[in-house]
């Protein structure tokens, strides 16, 4: 089954070459898509049929003996790839319309799409490698990648800005992880996954080794206070990409915590504890942060952040399952994160994809100078909805049935546990309770200024293609599929945790294969909803008429609520935190000419830490005079002295 993956593989090589030879573009742009759908298919199908025959792990490459042990498909690789694929399809598939508007600038979407194919390429062998300097290798590649690719319009200056935000918090991030691996190798005395190993009885170095795994890779998973590149680097990044970021490469960095807490189980309980505590902060004010925003690829990056923090609140119950030995907590809560990282991906995906087509129709990312799509592409409409209620949490769909297992892996807890448990479980859930209000709030927002109403500016028309669509409406009928019938999904994560490496030989868990009663209330609820409307609509007569204005002959956009006004007494809250600054002009005569009100969010982590470190930096670099030089022998020393720095780190605790 190996040669699937190679030939997969094969496949999105060829859509590099394709895009970087074939004429004209917009035919190489078809060709690319043609070729890379396919493989990803592959490689999809490589993963499920990897984790059906778990518990036995293949080596990837068995046929060419070298490649043997840098490779390695076990279980919990195989998931993640399976969300990768799973990922990428529709995203392709929606870069052949978003592009179409991009062909003019002809070496830059080339350079994108070779890009594109190399990112792909990189992410899945960031999962499935085994050997620790593999791993940085590809981990690097797919960080150059992603920059690159984010420079499709590198000509605006806030391209400009958010990728360097980008590229040097995950370079930082990758330093990070230098020193992690070369703390496992001096212990471990191998470079490979499967002979990494620390126990807590070492003391200072174990919680070494498991600090820098967590900075490491929480800074590229997003959760707070590190989270400030995701909002930089989501909007300025082309739409496909965007997607791609949130769905797949942020959750690189929870496959490396998954992998941290293997090479260090057990954790004790407290680690567990401050992981739950740093992500349920994650998850709440990553919601309100993006309830506070008005750019909707910005509001969609903080949506990210929250949905990191609900995934490392399962994570944190799950460690402290396997500190006490409780089953039920390491199936709940590594279970719910588990299904809720593929939920993420999924209908973060359908929003993104979204938000690039009202992009392109509208021009911007404003929410306020949007409205009444729903008028102009109601199936558009309907399925983006099926998104926000998804990522709201909402049944029948499936963003509700992952949050539903990490929901009962706190009262689990709080009867297996007792002592202070039940009381820190109750914070938890009202924490994540609350998290589901603001996000439903949030999307409500959302919905109402985008799609209902007029239209706030001037559209021609609202065109969405046929790649739109069907890009949109495979995650969409995920979303649907996984939350009424999600017995395949948690199949596959029952294979993943009962062969794990922590130590701990589990036994099956019967919530999982008890989800058939749940699964027939859905369908009987919804098959009852459908039998009332068509009731309601079939025979029926239709009459049309003009929205109700209450009481004036026409309805204005100035008569609408806007996304400033909607939100503001739930972001008024937390306006300290928040940053929140508000722009008012009040009528002040009987007949005003004109009035307004309008918010803005700044961020905390950002501007309180970041931003005053990084300007520190800047003005002590601007003081050393050598480097203002233009002088390329300049720039060739200052590469060589970070080379340097990274061997004297390797050779240090190698050797001593």
């Amino acid at each position: 089954m190996d040669a699937v993956f190679l030939f997969g593989c094969g496949f999105i090589i060829a859509g590099a070459v394709i895009a970087a030879t074939v004429r004209p573009l917009g035919r190489a742009l078809t060709l690319f898509v043609a070729a890379v759908v396919p493989g990803l298919v592959m490689n999809a199908g490589f993963s499920i049929e990897r984790i059906v025959s778990l518990p036995s792990v293949y080596p990837l490459i068995p046929s060419i003996p070298w490649c043997e042990p840098f490779f390695r498909a076990d279980g919990l690789a195989l998931y993640f790839l399976l969300v990768v694929t799973t990922v990428a399809v529709p995203t392709i598939i929606s870069a052949h319309s978003y592009l179409q508007q991009h062909l003019g600038r002809g070496a830059a979407v080339r350079a994108f799409l070779v890009s594109f194919s190399l990112l792909l390429l990189a992410t899945q062998l960031v999962v499935l490698a085994n050997h620790a300097i593999v791993f940085l290798v590809f981990w690097e590649l797919m960080t150059l990648a992603a920059y690159l690719g984010m420079l499709l319009e590198k000509e605006k200056e806030e391209v400009q800005k958010g990728s360097f935000i980008y590229f040097t918090t995950t370079h930082m991030a990758t330093f990070i992880l230098y020193v992690f691996f070369f703390m496992l190798h001096a212990h471990a005395g191998s470079w490979f996954f499967t002979d990494f190993h620390i126990a807590p009885d070492l003391g200072l170095l174990f919680y070494g080794v498991c600090g820098l795994g967590f900075l490491g890779f929480g800074i590229k998973a997003g959760f707070m206070p590190f989270h400030f590149w995701l909002p930089w680097a989501h909007p300025i990044a082309p739409t496909v990409l965007s997607a791609f970021l949130s769905g797949v490469i942020i959750k690189t960095g929870i496959y490396g915590i998954f992998r941290v807490i293997e090479f260090c189980s057990p954790l004790p309980a407290w680690i567990g504890i401050l992981i739950m505590v740093v992500s349920v902060f994650s998850a709440i004010f990553g919601v309100w942060y993006a309830l506070a925003q008005h750019d909707i690829k910005k509001l969609l990056a903080y949506h990210s952040i929250e949905n990191i923090g609900i995934i490392g609140i399962g994570i944190g119950t799950g460690v402290i399952g396997i500190s006490y030995s409780v089953q039920s907590l390491i199936w709940l809560g590594f279970g719910g994160a588990l299904f809720h990282t593929f939920n993420h991906a999924i209908f973060k995906t359908l929003l993104f994809i979204g938000s690039g087509v009202i992009y392109q129709n509208f021009g911007t990312r404003d929410i306020e100078r949007m409205g009444g799509i729903v008028h102009r592409a109601p199936w558009f409409t309907a399925l983006f909805l099926v998104g926000t209620l998804a990522i709201s949490g909402l049944p029948p769909l499936n963003g509700f049935m992952s949050e539903f297992l990490i929901f009962k892996g706190f009262f689990e807890s709080a009867s297996a546990l007792g002592k202070y448990f039940p009381l820190f479980m109750l914070v938890m859930a009202v924490g994540l309770a609350f998290v589901g209000g603001l996000a439903l709030a949030c999307f409500t927002k959302i919905d109402s200024v985008m799609f209902l109403g007029t239209e706030r500016s001037s559209l021609g028309a609202f065109t969405v293609t046929a790649a739109d669509y069907a890009a949109m409406g495979f995650p969409a009928l995920l979303c649907i599929l996984f939350g009424i019938y999600p017995q395949p999904v948690l199949g596959i994560i029952t294979s993943v945790i009962a062969n794990n490496r922590w130590g701990i030989a589990l036994q099956p868990y019967t919530i999982f294969a008890q989800w058939n009663m749940l699964t027939l209330v859905f369908v009987s609820v919804l098959a009852a909803i459908g039998c009332v409307f068509a009731a309601k609509t079939i025979g029926a007569r239709r009459r049309a008429a003009p929205a109700w204005a209450c009481g004036y002959r026409r309805q204005t956009p100035k008569m609408q609520y806007t996304a400033s006004s909607f939100a503001d007494e739930i972001n008024s809250i937390a306006a300290a935190t928040l940053h929140l600054r508000t722009h008012t002009s009040a009528p002040e005569t009987i007949f005003p000419k004109r009035s307004k009100f309008d918010s803005h969010a700044g961020d905390f982590s950002e501007e309180t830490f970041v931003a005053p470190l990084y300007h520190a930096i800047v003005d002590r670099a601007g003081a050393i005079e050598s480097l203002s030089r233009t002088d390329i022998r300049y720039y060739i020393l200052f590469m060589l002295i970070v080379v340097l720095v990274y061997g004297g780190v390797a050779i240090v605790w190698t050797y001593f």
